[in-house]
């Protein structure tokens, strides 16, 4: 998503419109995690740091269609308005209703909306076909008979593919700091399958997953895993926020991608105002997804492709696994 400049009353009409939904209609007190949210998003997102929160009062979607008069900046409000009923640990179904209301009362639709409410209504099959349908498209693209090859050469891969495999194994013969060198230290340092190893996650579903940790700076713990799709939806030009919440949905709603509860996911994980930067820091960048050929690049430093895609201030993480991911140990999120 493209950045853009809010007004002060906008962001005091966005967030006033975001209490609405998180106290439930007024029904219910803020949580200190929705203040923190709130924070997180003022200052970040909305750049008005200055602004008081507990000076806005909640806003009805009736006052919030008359107030918020710019098509674009409304559009946007509404996306944002979507993650509020995911603050929770427990997506609260009441709270994803009263988003809807707010997309009622000025006459739009949205993904993102339709998304939040089949996960919101415990339909979860019907949510998960509709992050395929959306985002899928953008990462791999083609028609049905390219979409068939690819999913057999990835079920060919996951089984084992020797010619893949020597392909990554050659990074690290690479130079210190170079992508692929960190790519290949990235996985071997936290016992992650490189693809084409047996059991791996197929090439074209993981490694822009894994290069966005590597660049962006995003560890591959629980918050990491949050903020990296947090990043990665705000530098997409469109379903960011379908992206953006699946970190969420799997690290901190403990949603979606549990196969029907058979896996118990990680719950209570998100850090507000660390999503909310690394949002903003996503939509100051360009997006990883639009047609970059990264094995071109593996011989390129780091740092070159962090200028090129305007990532900036990230830590170097290949190098640094979560205690639980050490090379060896069993890992928790696989």
């Amino acid at each position: 998503m493209h950045p853009l400049k809010w007004s002060l009353e906008e962001t005091k009409t966005v967030i006033a419109a975001i209490k609405h939904v998180c106290t439930e209609a007024q029904a219910i007190p803020l949580l200190p995690i929705h203040v923190s949210f709130l924070e997180g998003f003022r200052d970040y997102i909305f750049q008005h740091s200055e602004l008081d929160l507990a000076s806005v009062r909640p806003m009805h979607p009736t006052a919030f269609a008359e107030k918020m008069v710019d098509p674009q900046h409304r559009s946007r409000a509404l996306e944002y308005l979507t993650l509020a009923p995911y603050i929770q640990p427990d997506v609260n179904p009441l709270q994803a209703d009263l988003v809807a209301s707010f997309f009622r009362a000025v006459g739009e639709k949205s993904d993102a909306l339709t998304f939040l409410n089949n996960v919101a209504h415990h339909h979860i099959l019907m949510g998960q076909l509709c992050l395929g349908r959306k985002l899928l498209p953008h990462l791999l693209p083609g028609g049905p008979v390219v979409q068939m090859t690819r999913a057999l050469r990835m079920l060919r891969e996951s089984r084992g593919d020797q010619k893949m495999a020597a392909h990554y194994h050659a990074l690290a013969e690479l130079p210190v700091g170079t992508l692929g060198n960190a790519f290949y230290r990235f996985h071997r340092n936290r016992g992650f399958a490189l693809p084409g190893e047996r059991g791996c996650v197929p090439e074209e579903l993981s490694s822009l997953h894994d290069l966005t940790h590597l660049l962006a700076g995003y560890n591959t713990d629980s918050a990491g895993e949050i903020s990296a799709q947090a990043f990665a939806g705000g530098s997409m030009k469109a379903h960011g926020m379908m992206a953006a919440v699946t970190g969420l949905l799997s690290f901190h709603n403990g949603l979606l991608f549990d196969a029907g509860g058979r896996f118990a996911l990680p719950k209570g994980n998100l850090e507000p105002h660390t999503f909310a930067k690394a949002f903003a820091r996503g939509m100051d960048s360009i997006s990883l997804v639009d047609g970059w050929k990264f094995k071109d690049d593996w011989a390129t430093p780091v740092a070159e492709v962090r200028a090129r895609f305007n990532i900036t201030d990230a830590e170097d993480v290949w190098d640094k696994p979560p205690s639980e991911q050490l090379a060896g140990a069993p890992n928790p999120m696989v």
